[in-house]
This record gives C-alpha cells, sequence and structure tokens, in this order.
C-alpha cells in the first residue's frame, strides 16, 4: 500500500517547476499530450491558472514524479510570463513495490469525479436564478442550439466549447430558455435536437406568440383531424421517422432545421404540406415574421 509521508503547501517558482519536470517520471506516467499542454497554456494565458496539486513517490532510494508532468512542462515554457503568487499543493507518498505506484496513480484525477459537459452548463445555469426552474438538460440543450444557429445560420460569432453556456447570463434569451422547458415538459424526444432548437430560436424571435402556438402543436403530434397540417406533417411523419431511423440514417442538424423552418413558414402562409423539404444547397430558409 502506499502512505502519506509529507504535505505541504509551496510557493510556485520556476525554479520549482523546473525541478518537477526534471524529476524521474513513475513508470505509470502517460506521454505528454499537445493538446493538453495547450489547453493549460490557454488558461495561463488568460490569467485562469489555479493552485496546482503535484504528488511524488519515494521508493527506496528513488523519488518518483506521480502527478504535475503537464503542469511542469507547460510552466517552464512560460519564460517571462511566469505567473505570480500561486502556490502548489504538494503530496509525498511512501511506497514499497511498483504495484503500490499503480495503486497511487490509479487515486488521482479518478475520471468519474472529472466535470462533465453537463456539469459545466449547470454551473453556468445555477448562478441565474431566473432559470433555475429549468431542467438542466433542457438549459444545455437551449444553449447549445442558439450557439449552432448563431455559428451555422447567423453566421454571427460566438463562443465554443464550454463557454457556449456562458450566454445563460443573456436577459434576452432567458424567456425562450424558460419556454423550452415548458415545451420540453411533455414528452418530445423526437424535438431534442440541436438543429430543432436551432429552428425553434429564430422563430420564436420572429414571433413568439405564434412560435409557442405552433410548436406546441408540433410537441403534440400536430393537428389529429389535418393531415397536411404543417405541424402534423413535420411532427408526425418527418421528426418521429427521424428520431427513429438508425444512426447512419439520422439527419443533420443543418438539414433538421432547414425542415423545420420549412414547415414553419408554410404555416405562417396558412398553406398545406405533403412532405418536408430539408434541402440547404441554396441555402437556409429564413422564418416568416
Amino acid at each position: 500500500m502506499f502512505h502519506l509521508s509529507k504535505s505541504e503547501v509551496l510557493p510556485l517558482t520556476p525554479e520549482l517547476a523546473r525541478q518537477f519536470k526534471e524529476m524521474e517520471p513513475s513508470p505509470t506516467e502517460r506521454d505528454l499530450n499537445p493538446a493538453r499542454l495547450k489547453m493549460l497554456r490557454d488558461k495561463a494565458d488568460k490569467g485562469l491558472l489555479i493552485p496546482f496539486n503535484w504528488s511524488t513517490a519515494v521508493l527506496g532510494e528513488r523519488r518518483l514524479r506521480i502527478n504535475g508532468q503537464h503542469s511542469s512542462n507547460m510552466l517552464c515554457e512560460l519564460n517571462g510570463a511566469f505567473p505570480s503568487g500561486l502556490k502548489v499543493h504538494h503530496d509525498e507518498y511512501k511506497v514499497e513495490n511498483e504495484g503500490d505506484v499503480v495503486l497511487l496513480y490509479r487515486q488521482l484525477d479518478e475520471r468519474k469525479s472529472g466535470r462533465s459537459v453537463g456539469d459545466i452548463a449547470w454551473a453556468y445555469q445555477g448562478v441565474v436564478p431566473e432559470l433555475n426552474a429549468v431542467p438542466k438538460g433542457t438549459a444545455k440543450l437551449a444553449a447549445e442550439g442558439i450557439a449552432w444557429y448563431q455559428r451555422t445560420v447567423a453566421k454571427e460569432p460566438t463562443a465554443s466549447g464550454d463557454e457556449i453556456y456562458k450566454m445563460f447570463n443573456e436577459k434576452v434569451l432567458h424567456p425562450f430558455i424558460i419556454w423550452l422547458g415548458e415545451l420540453f415538459s411533455i414528452k418530445t424526444p423526437e424535438l431534442k435536437d440541436k438543429g430543432v432548437v436551432g429552428a425553434m430560436y429564430p422563430t420564436f424571435l420572429a414571433n413568439d406568440v405564434e412560435a409557442k402556438r405552433f410548436w406546441h402543436d408540433v410537441a403534440a403530434g400536430g393537428h389529429e383531424y389535418e393531415e397536411s397540417h404543417p405541424a402534423t406533417v413535420l411532427d408526425d411523419e418527418w421528426l418521429k421517422a427521424n428520431k427513429e431511423a438508425g444512426s447512419e440514417k439520422k439527419l443533420k442538424p443543418a438539414q433538421l432545421y432547414q425542415g423545420c423552418v420549412y414547415a414553419w413558414n408554410a404555416y405562417r402562409d396558412g398553406k398545406q404540406i405533403k412532405e418536408i423539404k430539408s434541402d440547404t444547397k441554396k441555402g437556409y430558409h429564413e422564418p416568416r415574421v
């Protein structure tokens, strides 16, 4: 087994970073990952670094680096941009053999303890009281759908990756996200795609009253006695079929957006339709007011 022999908080200095970088690595250590190095460097450039947690193990006369490889390598590349005022929490363990080293290594950065994308989305949502009642999954999908629309259809600059959830702070989006939470209280798995939500968003901006009416009809399966009503054709004959299709036949977000807006425009024009058209070769449809 492994035993903790020392736990200390040390000032983060270039000398300490170099010491850890040049330390003998544990045989369990991963190869250096350029993407992870870049992620850490980006954090350093943005001033987002927090105290590091580094670990070593003493095996006989050897002192092995268990944790701190990527961060110490990144810090040694900063030169004049080395951060000031940070600390390192260092734990040193006593081990009897390399089997103990493996067991110790497995306790660090346990995968099930990592922050998921959903955790990050809820962290941003959780500090906005107006959105606390919206189910977490729905709010996350709303943010992703809006970001997809802004980036792909509207060609607006928008955040990428985890940063898209910062849009929860944009109050102009709150009415849409809250309404989506209410709409998705109906069992509507076929609507839960960023391409569909990406279509809902601009229809809501165009005419929120009619958008609520139209998408409620879609969520309910359309008009029971109107087989050619746009809401009926969209849900019963198209979105549900896509939901039930195999992964290789599922429509892409762009096709889902185009088909949804096609049905919306027909609804706003008071037209009946027989099928959904979702070709994007001539560009994306703009929702009618």
